[in-house]
């Protein structure tokens, strides 16, 4: 079914000067098409008024507009032409009378353009005509609001306005690239940067730990897939893993986290200028860990020569993991195990900058650029986390998501324990399995089901045995 949607444009957008007023919107538009077309939805019809764009699509719309950044609000409309104000309620009558019945109701009227009736002459001439549908009228706690947008010889009837996500298109204020690790605060402070409208790469430092990387790409797809908009942005995967080794084998320990942080910035400075970036985003919060304190935060950034933007700089955890469960990557970020804690026990907390530089040069100089030349770039739309994982060896220690999970010992094992959604090999039939699914098998000591996976990928279905067997298996389902 398809609908007329009046959306309203943020308010910010539309006090800026005209021509960048023009521009802004115009990429809002773009912005928009796109979320659309990532949705499935082609043929939309759009028209740009003052403040205001009107777009005919299906219904599927109204929960697509909520992701678009540089939209305030909007609401599924119907359009009517009126010669007069009597005309003009008569339909608003005919339009809200069922909506009102046995409620107390208000009326809501805002105008553009030039009529010989003001909006408060409109409300109460609709108001009128619809009170004795009613129970009556309250203005400050009604059962139901109907609104009703008049634009010169056009109205707009309405009964609900949805929140946007408010900010500014991604895209009018430039480019940034985002350290993202996948945990609660990176995506956070990227959506933050998105709804300010910078367009972002993504850098991932790897650290080591195949499932770390496999959720932490679950949460990116995420992320980008629900909420990015009018670009294509790149995935970096930087293998920190020669740095971190370097790190630990030659630095002070208490000296280890500032080290690791500013290797990052400059890795990520690096890829940076490399993409025409202006700036870095971080997920950091002031005194959240031992290398955010703000000493630590003065002497990490020290190593680079362009803005490092943090979003997250006066929130605290709970607050980061709200708007987690807000965007939606709350349940993934979980669930990314922490690996750039490199350094056990008493830290510094307000490292000297002449200290860190001393121990920086025990570590070689090279490492860091050869890391991000040696990096793998990707198009964030078109990874699947499934293609991460090994290919050149049969044994896996995490379970991903969406794994199809196969249990190989006797029934009767079975049925005194399984994990969730597990399926015993004699309910299985081997020609239904789904070749585009992750198929894990386990046993009790994991030998049956390597030889069991094994035998599933020469049929090219993406197996895999549980390492461990069956005690690994239940320490990993009761984490």
């Amino acid at each position: 079914m398809v609908k007329l949607y009046l959306v309203r444009i943020s308010g910010e957008v539309i006090l800026k000067a005209s021509k960048t007023r023009i521009r802004f919107e115009k990429r809002l538009v773009k912005n928009i098409i796109d979320m659309c077309r990532k949705h499935g939805i082609f043929n939309l019809k759009i028209e740009k008024s003052e403040a205001r764009i009107f777009i005919e699509g299906p219904e599927k719309l109204e929960s697509i507009l909520c992701k678009v950044f540089g939209i305030y609000s909007y609401s599924p409309v119907v359009k009517v032409d009126f010669s007069d104000l009597e005309d003009l309620s008569n339909k608003a009558k005919d339009y809200f009378k069922n909506k009102i019945v046995g409620k107390k109701f208000a009326v809501r009227v805002k105008r553009a353009g030039k009529h010989d009736f003001t909006s408060i002459d409109a409300a109460r001439k609709i108001g009128s005509k619809l009170y004795k549908y009613s129970t009556g009228v309250n203005l400050k706690n009604p059962e139901v609001e109907v609104f009703v947008e008049i634009r010169n010889n056009h109205a707009f009837f309405f009964d609900k306005i949805i929140k946007g996500s408010g900010g500014l298109p991604i895209g009018v204020n430039g480019r940034a690239v985002s350290l993202f690790s996948g945990g609660f605060d990176s995506p956070v402070a990227s959506w933050f940067a998105w709804k300010r409208g910078v367009e972002l790469d993504f850098v991932y430092c790897y650290l080591g730990g195949l499932d770390a990387k496999y959720r932490t790409l679950k949460v990116l797809k995420t992320l980008v897939d629900n909420w990015c908009s009018g670009y294509t942005p790149k995935l970096h995967i930087v293998d920190f893993r020669p740095i971190v080794s370097d790190i630990i084998k030659n630095v002070k320990k208490e000296l280890r986290q500032v080290i690791l942080r500013r290797a990052m910035y400059r890795a990520a400075e690096i890829i940076a200028r490399e993409v025409q970036a202006s700036a870095i985003v971080t997920g950091e919060s002031l005194g959240q860990v031992s290398s955010q304190t703000l000493w630590n935060i003065a002497v990490a950034e020290e190593i680079v020569r362009i803005p490092i933007l943090r979003p997250l700089i006066g929130l605290d955890k709970e607050e980061i993991i709200n708007l987690a469960r807000k965007i939606g990557t709350y349940e993934l970020s979980s669930k990314v195990r922490e690996y750039c804690a490199i350094a056990r026990g008493k830290v510094a907390t307000r490292a000297k900058l002449s200290d860190v530089k001393m121990e920086e040069e025990k570590i070689s100089s090279d490492v860091i650029e050869d890391a991000a030349k040696r990096r793998e770039i990707y198009n964030v739309f078109e990874i699947n986390p499934i293609d991460f994982l090994p290919v050149e060896n049969v044994a896996i220690n995490f379970i991903p998501s969406e794994a199809l999970l196969i249990d190989l010992r006797e029934r009767e094992d079975f049925e005194k324990w399984h994990p969730p959604n597990a399926i015993h090999i004699e309910d299985l039939k081997i020609d239904s399995l789904p070749k585009d699914r992750v198929i894990i098998a386990y046993c009790d000591s994991g030998i049956l089901s390597s030889e069991f996976a094994a035998s599933l990928r020469k049929k090219g279905f993406k197996a895999f045995s549980f390492e461990g067997g069956l005690s690994q298996l239940r320490y990993k389902a009761c984490k």
